[in-house]
């Protein structure tokens, strides 16, 4: 998979283009599910970073309310679009009402609808719902592509958007989850939201992949694409064992499936099928899913971008397996298991920890080099069709990325417990965001989180206080990022007291539901905005701190201070060799300066003194010699 010559290699850039472009910036996240017994409390946990923003998106975290619908209604299925509005509607309650001069968007197609459906929190993608049901996405390469009905040539209603929302709607478990979105799929058909135009598809983006979990104590891993013909769907899940952590970075990870094994298998009647008659399994072997629909990749780029993670998060959970770190991943070849069982038990705050990371103290740590500059700067913008093309490299893909829209880990308590969960939401890129838990039964959403677009700053948006502070942190990185861990640290413990408070109420309100809601509503929403309002107060000290390349701690004289840059950087930029052959004279005024030093003291001036004087003298004969108004050099000077 390595290639011999530059031209071989650009030969197979050309061909792996579209994946790329996909995976570097489109909707490229990443997602982790831990089972019951990989942690500290018993607890299911699915994460999950929403790494499109490169693309415009909606801002807004929407609290879906539960409702009652008449027997009989049928619900609408909507292409949900990228940028803001993502839907406009009437029938999700009134955070996606029509607002101003917006209008309800047309839908696909209808399904018949359930009488009840249940709460949950919503943004790109369904995350969790009020019965604990947590879902966690990213988008995948198959060898199948499909469009929707509101394109020619589109045969599909359902894009995994609305199979996710649907699924927290309807599911209390993650086996229901898998089976409905994958009967809906099949029934009216799949596509993916990134599978480019059907005349030249974007092969990289045109299947899903969700992690799911339940309070029952069981996470699923599920994979889904269109159908033979841009119609219908071909799907998989494979139960996560209770002590194995599994992630599925933008790639496909099932392998061999045991279809009779229902408690740890399920899939579509045509998962074999349609990969024997393609010519993708030969019927033989035991079946692989991921050797048989993920695409071939034909360079090093698109092994790394999803292989690296998935190495990173399973040596960052087991360090003793000593994992190789350059194994990639290669659908043909099981380079990585399915799951791995940590070396020790953990809590939400590692699996943030995970989120947050850009390969510090490895071989591919993103804030050593020249890349990172001089104050270690782990984010490398770019990525794009340009780049890809005219130098055929990439930068490392790490897991915490600039491009981070927001990011979760949702902690899903076993049945039982009032307080059902958390979701630990962060805005923006993970290393510098702070998960604020917010509850599956509370009744509203802080105000700040319902804020803002990308296009317009606004200080009433949540978002913006976060994405502001991460992009200034660029200034001066090794600076201002440890300021931040410092600033972030106590939000953190009171965030754990604050769940503490909630367990408390919870347990005290148990059989009074409504009261319960608006009780969690008013300490999440009380936090929350406490936590927005010290991050717009921390962003305006950095601000204050770090500017015009120095750093300001007070108003006395010596209160700003100059760090400079390091040597190593200095010498990588050339600084010691200026001013190079710029300088005519630099030979002469060298000499002039060394006979000044080689002379002894004066008696009256010091050698600074007298290297003042002499300097000033050299300098007196250059004005002398183009003072104004002469046209022409004196005899024996000749012109500079």
């Amino acid at each position: 998979f390595f290639f011999a010559t530059v031209a071989n290699f650009h030969m197979a850039l050309l061909w792996a283009l579209p994946f790329i472009l996909l995976w570097a910036a489109g909707d490229a996240c990443t997602l982790i599910a831990a089972g019951k017994k990989t942690t500290l409390d018993g607890s299911v946990m699915i994460a999950h970073t929403d790494d499109s923003g490169s693309q415009t998106g909606d801002l807004r975290l929407v609290r879906v309310p539960a409702m009652d619908h008449k027997k009989g209604s049928m619900r609408p299925v909507y292409g949900l679009r990228g940028g803001y509005p993502r839907i406009v509607t009437d029938d999700r309650g009134p955070d996606y009402e029509p607002k101003h001069d917006q209008k309800v968007m047309k839908p696909l197609g209808h399904i018949p609808q359930v009488e009840h459906t249940h709460g949950y929190w919503d943004q790109d993608y369904g995350m969790m719902n009020e019965k604990g049901l947590s879902i966690g996405e990213t988008t995948c390469g198959s060898r199948t592509a499909g469009w929707p009905l509101s394109i020619k040539g589109g045969h599909n209603m359902f894009s995994i958007r609305e199979l996710s929302k649907v699924a927290l709607e309807r599911c209390e478990t993650a086996r229901c989850a898998v089976k409905l979105m994958g009967d809906l799929a099949e029934k009216h058909g799949f596509y993916g939201d990134d599978s480019g135009p059907p005349e030249k598809p974007e092969w990289g983006g045109t299947a899903e992949a969700l992690a799911i979990g339940d309070s029952e104590g069981e996470a699923w891993m599920f994979h889904i694409m269109t159908g033979e013909g841009n119609k219908s769907a071909i799907w998989a899940a494979q139960r996560v064992a209770d002590d194995e952590v599994t992630t599925a970075p933008n790639g496909f990870v099932i392998r061999k499936m045991n279809l009779k094994d229902h408690d740890n298998f399920l899939a579509s009647s045509n998962v074999q099928s349609v990969a024997h008659k393609n010519g993708w399994w030969d019927g033989k072997e035991p079946f692989d899913f991921t050797k048989a629909y993920a695409p071939t990749p034909e360079s090093a780029l698109v092994p790394l971008y999803v292989g690296r993670r998935i190495w990173r998060i399973f040596d960052l959970l087991a360090p003793s397996k000593k994992l190789d770190s350059r194994l990639g991943y290669v659908p043909a070849i099981p380079t990585y298991p399915f799951g791995i069982t940590p070396d020790k038990r953990f809590d939400v705050h590692m699996i943030q920890q995970i989120l947050r990371d850009y390969y510090e103290g490895t071989p591919y740590d993103m804030t050593k080099g020249i890349a990172a500059g001089p104050f270690a700067d782990p984010v490398r913008y770019g990525g794009n069709k340009e780049y890809t093309e005219r130098y055929g490299g990439a930068w490392e893909r790490t897991i915490s990325i600039f491009r981070c829209l927001y990011s979760f880990v949702a902690h899903v308590r076993p049945r039982g417990d009032p307080l059902v969960g958390e979701l630990w939401y962060g805005h923006d890129a993970p290393h510098g965001t702070v998960y604020v838990p917010f509850f599956p039964n509370q009744d509203r959403t802080p105000p700040s989180y319902l804020e803002g677009v990308q296009s317009e700053f606004s200080q009433k948006s949540a978002w913006w206080a976060f994405n502001f502070v991460n992009n200034w942190a660029h200034l001066k990185f090794s600076f201002m990022q440890k300021e931040l861990v410092d600033w972030r640290a106590p939000l953190e413990k009171e965030a754990d007291k604050l769940v503490k408070e909630a367990e408390e109420k919870a347990h005290h309100l148990n059989h009074k539901p409504k009261e319960l809601k608006e009780e969690l509503g008013d300490l999440q929403v009380k936090f929350a905005e406490h936590v927005v309002a010290s991050r717009w107060k921390f962003a305006w000290y950095l601000v204050g701190k770090f500017s015009n390349g120095v750093i300001v701690v007070g108003e006395e004289e010596h209160d700003e201070k100059v760090p400079g840059y390091p040597d190593w950087w200095l010498n990588l930029t050339g600084f010691s060799q200026w001013p190079g052959d710029t300088f005519k004279y630099l030979k002469e005024v060298n000499k002039m300066a060394a006979r000044l030093h080689a002379a002894p003291s004066a008696p009256f001036f010091g050698m600074d003194s007298v290297l003042v004087v002499a300097l000033g003298l050299v300098i007196a004969a250059v004005v002398f010699v183009f003072r104004p108004g002469r046209s022409q050099p004196q005899a024996g000077y000749e012109p500079l």
